[in-house]
């Protein structure tokens, strides 16, 4: 019996000795978090902010998400707690931007990183980045820019053109979007058409609020609300005072509204995140292609800021991302004072005379140094992300002059998919091996008197332009003006 007290008593002062110590770390931990040193972080090294963000699904479409996520990760693993905090109130930005484009669904996703950015900043004791407040409780500093802005003018929203265009649109579009393609998820912002033309129409005639009117419908649909409005508005507002005349001595007015056509219909006017642009087979690219028929004159020192803007986004990527060391700074001494294009036949005078989306549309079928002889139209995802129409951007392709309208079976293997023709030769009673290639497909049915038939057949009714040999050589100049403006266009995609 004396044993078995002597046991109990033993266990009991265990146990309260064990939880008297285990209270005793509790206090101790939560003291420790409580307590920061003068320059934000805390007395015990050993302890880190623990981020549970990188758990939430986003789309890997989403690349500006994505790496501000793994730029937090980062942060906080090396104690950067300016890089953390900065990619925090980054990534909120991009959300919410994205929130909107997406019609709300990432809404639960926002409360829960704004509530670890405050419990972040409390830990720290950070303050909120001042870049990201509201510009009435900013600091006003003296912008280094030695580009001078144009004056901001107030717009308000005029539907009456818009109302024009889109009755002339008809059930074209999407039924509730209907400057969407209905075929894609409204998600997408895919255009319906090519809408450069009618923006820069209005840009010509300075009608901002038509252009308001078209921009708000535009980026916020249907779904808009009040305070999104006013947001887009004073984007909007700022947008037009950029001044993108300063960066050129001689230029062809028509491109410099090209230029702004682009960053609006590219869902570019707002500043922030459009540094991804200058990204490998980004919207920079596109600008390109779209200005690689203007000859054109730059005033270097115009792009000083751009290229500080450029290389400081550069540094901070390179931390994060290993995709971006392989990018290298921009110095003005690379710039070329003139860019200038001279061809012998006058294709870029030909390209002139579309819209920037059908000039983009163009350039699908002839990619850098790389282009088939035949085209039947088809388009790149990135040029519908523009905004095109395809039939109607071949009509008006194909009356440039620079391609013939032709009935010849040797471009079956350039304008339609091995499925296609397989499919069809299956149906008209040929036998095709599921390994043959494309080639080897068109290849046998040419062996026979049945096969060309069939093939003749197969291409009645097809659309087939054919590029003209005799524009070839000017294409091929194009091509290397492309690759001399680059760099300099995408300084541009930095305004």
């Amino acid at each position: 019996m004396t044993v078995i007290i002597i046991i109990a008593v033993v266990g009991l002062l265990i146990y309260f000795g064990t939880r008297k110590k285990s209270e005793q770390t509790f206090i101790d931990n939560k003291q420790s978090s409580n307590t920061s040193t003068p320059s934000g972080q805390t007395n015990s090294t050993r302890q880190k902010f623990q981020s549970k963000i990188s758990d939430l699904p986003f789309p890997d479409r989403i690349d500006a998400i994505v790496w501000h996520i793994k730029a937090i990760d980062k942060g906080l693993a090396n104690n950067d707690l300016d890089l953390a905090n900065l990619s925090y109130a980054k990534l909120i930005e991009s959300i919410r931007q994205q929130n909107v484009t997406e019609n709300g669904i990432f809404d639960d996703h926002l409360q829960t990183i704004r509530k670890e950015y405050d419990e972040f900043r409390a830990y720290y004791g950070l303050e909120y980045p001042q870049q990201f407040l509201p510009p009435s409780q900013r600091q006003k500093t003296q912008s280094a820019s030695t580009i001078q802005n144009s004056p901001k003018p107030t717009v308000t929203s005029n539907n009456s053109k818009l109302k024009t265009l889109l009755s002339e649109l008809g059930s074209k579009g999407h039924a509730e979007y209907p400057l969407l393609r209905k075929e894609y998820a409204v998600t997408s912002g895919m255009p319906y058409t090519d809408f450069s033309g009618w923006v820069i129409e209005q840009l010509k005639a300075k009608d901002y609020n038509s252009l308001y009117a078209f921009v708000k419908e535009y980026y916020l649909g249907k779904d808009s609300d009040t305070y999104s409005e006013q947001e887009l508005k004073k984007t909007f507002e700022k947008f037009l005072t950029k001044n993108f005349k300063a960066l050129f001595s001689n230029i062809d007015e028509q491109a410099i509204f090209e230029i702004q056509a682009f960053f609006i219909l590219k869902r570019g006017i707002d500043d922030f995140n459009r540094e991804f642009w200058i990204a490998e087979d980004k919207e920079a690219e596109l600008l390109c292609k779209i200005l690689s028929v203007y000859s054109f004159e730059i005033v270097p020192n115009s792009f000083e800021p751009l290229i500080k803007k450029a290389n400081k986004f550069l540094r901070e990527m390179r931390k994060d991302v290993e995709f971006w060391k392989d990018y290298k700074n921009y110095k003005i001494e690379e710039l070329q004072n003139e860019y200038k294009l001279e061809t012998t036949n006058g294709l870029e005078k030909k390209l002139k005379q579309i819209n920037a989306g059908e000039r983009l549309h163009f350039f699908d079928f002839a990619t850098v140094y790389s282009y088939r002889k035949f085209w039947n139209g088809d388009s790149s995802y990135k040029t519908r992300s523009f905004g095109i129409n395809e039939l109607d951007s071949v009509k008006k392709i194909s009356e440039l002059g620079i391609f013939d309208s032709v009935n010849d079976i040797n471009a079956i293997p350039e304008i339609t998919s091995k499925g296609e023709l397989k499919e069809t030769a299956e149906k008209a009673g040929f036998e095709i091996k599921k390994s043959w290639t494309m080639d080897k497909i068109f290849e046998n049915l040419m062996k026979s008197e049945q096969g060309q038939g069939f093939l003749q057949e197969f291409v009645k009714g097809k659309s087939i332009l054919a590029f003209k040999d005799e524009y070839r050589n000017d294409l091929t100049i194009i091509f290397k003006h492309q690759e001399k403006i680059k760099r300099t266009v995408d300084l541009i995609t930095m305004m």
